[in-house]
């Protein structure tokens, strides 16, 4: 009992000694008022400062953070035209030239030059081909009219510039039956003015590829009603070669340097045995084989598609190919709606992808314009340079019934990974090359470097790219992300140099100012540690009570200091050409006015403030402890 009796009077005794302690130290601080209130006022403003640089700095943060999954920066290059030509055009209906325009681009220039220093790349700058690839499954049928082979014999002589009566003899490609009466005709001359149509006799027979074109025409259709809206044909297809390298030259044919695009040979006893009749059962084969070709475009990202960009195209079962999936070259792919109707097959299932040719143009063109040629310069169908089974992952489908012109996917269209096809492996495949445009080169960059990528571009002095990008209206926000960065940083700065500062002077002040009293209370026989607890303890009352203030004041004031820095952007970017929105007409709202911070910031800087507070006097403290009562007593004599 005496023992704890005494613990108990111990106790008390130590409790009376701090509450003393405290009491005096904060008399000997309310001694100076003045001093203490201007402490208290000061520590309040530094830690203002750091709570709202802080919360500042967090919000302006979360905003990035959750800008980036709102947000892709992706641009487009196009080859600008060199000049613009005048031509002059045939056009047997209206019996003379039609004189139009068009852009001529200059020599080609390989996507190669998009590789500089600084460009920054997330999804490099390529130029993409698209695939042929042939399944069993037919997917054009009798209205295209576009891919036909067939042995024509003549009903009447006539020269071509009108449409002249002909009997289906044998089909080679495409439907037609034999027997029937078609009407062909030199409808076009050549775009340089030479208009020379051709004459075919009687009774001759004649191999043509065939294309429909315009109504039918001249004194042979007379019995014909204009409201029967009866067509004529043109020979298109040529035997020869449209083969390219892979730097854009074309491979020599000497059948291509030697005739015309729209070429057409007569049939006669053992015509199939020459080289030319052997070229054209290779291109009526080539021919039939497109009626079973869709398109595979390979790229290295959805979203370098504007359509899926542009959410004009969307995934309407299953899911995009990731990430990790483009990187790896998985073989994995999306097709449209379309597509998979004809295959009768969903997500999960497999697709055989036999890829034959390659076609440096955008895949939008696959459906409206056909390759005149498809043979290699040897005069053979191309071979399948890489099969494999791809699984489908997800099924596309158009929303919106705006096109995008050479941006548009193709109707069957299928996309795969990039890398899941052999770097190059087409190299001998290539049925067409055009310059880079924004159907098939894109690339993206990290939001708000659109300005940067621009200015190390300019360093390479490439001429005759035209570069377009797409932000979705990033653009318009970063100037309000850059300004409240801005702000933040030099609030933090502020707050920081003011803190120390303040912290360094005023525990000066409170420290030498009591060295008397330092003194005095050692020779009473006080320790350090009392000593120190003495003289400290009103100072961080002080500063404690300054540094909450101010801590809460700047985390409630940082809502007001966003709406007063930041006014809401709003844009339509409905007919911009750099900056388009997200799929919609409507304006664009964003703004972080909206958004509220928690107290977390606040907290920290109040913390930080009370350790740097903590550390800087008891810094000081130190240095006076070190020197003996009688010193500092002396030192004040002097």
């Amino acid at each position: 009992m005496h023992e704890d009796e005494g613990r108990a009077d111990e106790d008390g005794i130590y409790e009376r000694v701090y509450t003393m302690t405290f009491y005096y130290s904060m008399k000997q601080m309310l001694r100076s008022p003045l001093k203490s209130i201007l402490f208290f006022l000061l520590v309040g403003v530094s830690a203002f400062l750091l709570a709202l640089g802080g919360s500042l700095s967090k919000m302006n943060a979360e905003m990035v953070w959750e800008f980036e999954d709102i947000f892709t920066t992706i641009g487009t290059v196009e080859q600008k035209d060199e000049s613009i030509v005048t031509a002059a055009r045939w056009e047997a209906d209206k019996g003379d030239y039609v004189y139009y325009r068009y852009g001529r681009p200059g020599k080609w220039i390989p996507n190669a030059v998009l590789d500089f220093e600084r460009a920054g790349y997330i999804l490099k700058a390529r130029q993409r081909p698209y695939f042929g690839a042939r399944i069993e499954e037919k997917v054009r049928g009798a209205a295209d009219r576009h891919l036909l082979v067939a042995e024509l014999t003549a009903e009447v002589s006539d020269v071509l510039e009108h449409s002249v009566p002909m009997r289906v003899s044998k089909v080679l490609a495409g439907d037609l039956n034999v027997g029937d009466t078609v009407y062909i005709c030199d409808h076009y001359g050549d775009s340089d003015g030479g208009y020379e149509p051709r004459r075919v006799e009687e009774g001759k027979t004649y191999i043509m590829g065939l294309h429909e074109s315009s109504n039918v025409h001249g004194p042979w259709v007379e019995h014909i009603a204009p409201e029967e809206h009866a067509y004529e044909f043109m020979a298109i297809n040529s035997v020869a070669s449209n083969q390219y390298t892979m730097d854009g030259e074309q491979v020599y044919d000497a059948v291509a340097e030697a005739e015309d695009w729209n070429t057409f040979d007569e049939v006669t006893e053992g015509f199939y045995e020459t080289e030319r009749g052997m070229r054209w059962l290779e291109q009526a084969k080539a021919q039939e084989y497109e009626f079973y070709t869709i398109p595979v475009e390979p790229v290295d990202g959805t979203k370098l598609l504007l359509p899926f960009y542009q959410n004009e195209v969307q995934i309407s079962e299953g899911r995009d190919i990731t990430e990790e999936e483009y990187e790896e070259g998985k073989q994995v792919c999306l097709i449209s709606v379309e597509l998979a109707r004809v295959l009768r097959k969903g997500v999960g299932d497999s697709v055989t992808l036999p890829l034959y040719y390659a076609a440096y143009e955008p895949a939008e063109r696959f459906d409206n314009a056909y390759l005149t040629s498809i043979l290699n310069a040897e005069g053979k169908v191309y071979p399948v340079f890489y099969e494999q089974d791809y699984e489908i992952t997800g099924i596309y489908q158009k929303t919106s019934v705006m096109g995008s012109g050479d941006h548009n996917l193709a109707v069957h269209e299928v996309i795969v990974p990039w890398n899941s096809i052999p770097e190059n492996a087409w190299a001998d495949n290539i049925v067409d090359f055009e310059p880079m445009s924004a159907g098939n080169t894109s690339f993206q960059i990290p939001n708000g470097t659109i300005d940067d990528f621009m200015e190390a571009w300019e360093k390479q002095g490439v001429e005759g790219l035209d570069i377009q990008f797409y932000d979705n209206g990033y653009s318009h926000l970063q100037p309000g992300i850059e300004n409240r960065k801005l702000m933040a940083w030099i609030f933090l700065a502020s707050g920081c140099v003011l803190a120390v500062m303040i912290l360094c002077f005023f525990s000066n002040l409170f420290i030498t100012g009591q060295q008397e009293r330092i003194a005095v209370e050692r020779l009473l026989g006080r320790t350090k540690k009392q000593c120190a607890l003495s003289i400290l303890t009103g100072l961080f009352v002080l500063a404690i009570a300054g540094t909450a203030a101010g801590s809460a004041v700047g985390w409630m004031a940082t809502d007001r200091a966003v709406k007063a820095t930041e006014s809401t952007t709003e844009f339509d970017t409905t007919f911009s050409n750099t900056i388009i929105d997200s799929g919609d007409d409507e304006e664009t709202d964003f703004t972080a006015a909206g958004q509220k911070t928690g107290a977390e910031m606040a907290v920290a800087a109040g913390c930080g403030m009370m350790l740097a507070a903590v550390l800087i006097s008891f810094g000081f403290m130190r240095q006076t402890l070190k020197k003996e009562p009688l010193q500092i007593l002396g030192e004040l004599e002097e």
